[in-house]
């Protein structure tokens, strides 16, 4: 028999200041994703942030700057800078 997982997806139609629009450009670039999902994903973390039910460490998110691949690199980041 032939499973079908059905899954709901809404269509959004927003507008954007263009320099916002840039920057979504760049990071769902460096990311290698799509801005539909960088965006889905943004406005996750910003209702739970509403909601103060988010993961502490989000706080976090973004204070950080270093290579992508800072979680293998933490130390170097970390304690050689």
């Amino acid at each position: 028999m032939y499973d079908r997982t059905v899954t709901t997806h809404i269509r959004k139609n927003i507008m954007l200041p263009a320099t916002l629009d840039a920057e979504l450009r760049e990071l769902s670039r460096q990311r290698q994703t799509s801005q539909s999902g960088l965006i889905a994903h943004l406005v996750l973390l910003g209702l739970a942030s509403e909601r103060s039910d988010e993961d502490p460490l989000l706080r976090y998110l973004g204070a950080i700057a270093g290579p992508p691949d800072l979680s293998a690199t933490v130390d170097d980041t970390v304690y050689r800078r």
